[in-house]
C-alpha cells in the first residue's frame, strides 16, 4: 500500500475556504507563538476536523458561513493535540515534515500547542459574530470542552496500557474515546451550530465514535501494511504501545510467542528496527493485521448505518462517502 491509501479528506471547496481564513489570521511573516502556530498548521493535512464541522451542520441544515471560524478552531485543537502528542510519543516527523519540537524544541512547542488551544476556543466564540445563535455557539464550546476531556482522559489510560498487554475490548474502548472523540468534537461542534435536533445529534455521535474506532485500527495497520502517513512506522514499537493488530497476533499465538511479543513491548535496550521487525513478523504470522482491518470494516458499516437517521442529502452523502472502504479505512 502507498500513500494514495490515506487521501486528502475536504473536498476543493472546503480546503479554500479554510486555508484562506488560516492564511489571513497567520501569514508568512509571522513571529513568536504565531511562528509556532503557523508552523504547525501549515502546510495542511487532511483536514478531517474542519471538514466533518462543516459538513454536520449543513447536514442538519446549518450555514456554511456561520460555521467556518469553528472549522478553524477544530484545526487549531487537534494541530496543538498533534503537536502535544509528538513530544509525549518521541515522534520527529508529521505531515511528512519534521515536528515542531525538533524545530523549535520541545518547551516553545509546548507552549505552540497551548497557543493553538486558545486560538481554536477563540475562533469558535467568533461563530456569533458570522451568524450563528448566541445559545448554539456557547452549546458548541460546552462540546468542544467535555470532547477535549473525554479524550484526554482516553490519552492517560493509553498512557497506562503502555509495554503490557491489554485485553482487545478495552484497547477498543480506549480508541472509540481518544479517536472517537475526536471526531465527535467536530461533527458536535458543527451540527450544534447548525440547530441539530437530538436524533440527529445521536446519529452523528453513534457515526463519529464507529468512524474514528475504524480510523484509528487504520492507523494503527500503517506500522505493519507500508502505508505512509507523514509518522515513523517504529512509532508504536518504539512507544511499547500495544495497537489492535499486536494485541490480536498475542491472542492468536501459542505461549512461548505471546511471550516474545510481551518482551518485544517491554524491551528499550535493542534496536527499535529490530524490535520493529520482529514484531511485524509476529503480527502478520498470526494473523493480527488481517484481522484488524476486518474489525475496522465492520465500525465503518456501523458507522454508515448510524448515518440514515440524518435528513437525506448530498450532505448526508458526503458523510457517509468516508465510510467507502479505501477512503479513510
Amino acid at each position: 500500500m502507498t500513500k494514495s491509501d490515506v487521501p486528502q479528506v475536504a473536498d476543493s471547496e472546503v480546503a479554500a475556504a479554510v486555508r484562506a481564513e488560516v492564511e489571513a489570521r497567520w501569514p508568512h511573516d509571522v513571529s513568536g507563538l504565531d511562528e509556532v502556530v503557523r508552523y504547525g498548521l501549515v502546510p495542511f493535512g487532511k483536514m478531517m476536523g474542519p471538514w466533518l464541522v462543516i459538513r454536520s451542520s449543513l447536514a442538519v441544515g446549518g450555514d456554511m458561513a456561520a460555521v467556518l471560524p469553528a472549522a478553524v478552531a477544530l484545526e487549531c485543537v487537534q494541530v496543538g493535540a498533534m503537536m502535544h502528542d509528538d513530544i509525549i510519543d518521541a515522534d520527529g516527523e508529521r505531515r511528512s515534515k519534521p515536528a515542531a519540537h525538533t524545530v523549535f524544541d520541545q518547551p516553545t512547542a509546548i507552549v505552540g500547542g497551548d497557543g493553538l488551544f486558545f486560538h481554536g476556543f477563540s475562533a469558535l466564540a467568533e461563530c456569533q459574530e458570522a451568524g450563528a445563535p448566541a445559545a448554539r455557539v456557547t452549546r458548541a464550546m460546552a462540546v468542544l470542552s467535555e470532547s477535549g476531556l473525554r479524550i484526554g482522559d482516553a490519552a492517560v489510560r493509553e498512557i497506562r496500557m503502555g509495554r503490557s498487554i491489554c485485553s482487545v475490548d478495552a484497547y477498543l474502548d480506549m480508541i472509540r474515546d481518544k479517536s472517537g472523540g475526536l471526531l465527535w468534537m467536530a461533527c458536535g461542534v458543527g451540527a450544534t451550530l447548525g440547530g441539530a435536533d437530538e436524533m440527529s445529534l445521536k446519529a452523528l455521535s453513534e457515526y463519529s465514535d464507529l468512524l474514528g474506532t475504524a480510523y484509528q485500527i487504520r492507523d494503527d495497520l500503517m506500522a505493519y501494511d507500508g502505508t505512509r502517513a507523514g509518522k515513523p512506522n517504529v512509532s508504536d514499537v518504539r512507544n511499547g504501545r500495544p495497537t489492535l493488530p499486536v494485541l490480536i497476533a498475542h491472542e492468536r499465538a501459542p505461549e512461548r510467542q505471546r511471550r516474545r511479543i510481551e518482551h518485544l513491548l517491554t524491551d528499550t535496550s535493542a534496536p527499535v528496527e529490530a524490535r520493529y521487525e520482529a514484531m511485524a513478523e509476529l503480527v502478520h504470522t498470526y494473523g493480527g493485521a488481517d484481522e484488524a482491518r476486518e474489525v475496522s470494516h465492520r465500525h465503518v458499516r456501523m458507522a454508515a448505518k448510524a448515518l440514515e437517521a440524518l435528513p437525506a442529502g448530498v450532505h448526508r452523502d458526503a458523510l457517509e462517502d468516508l465510510t467507502v472502504l479505501g477512503r479513510l479505512v
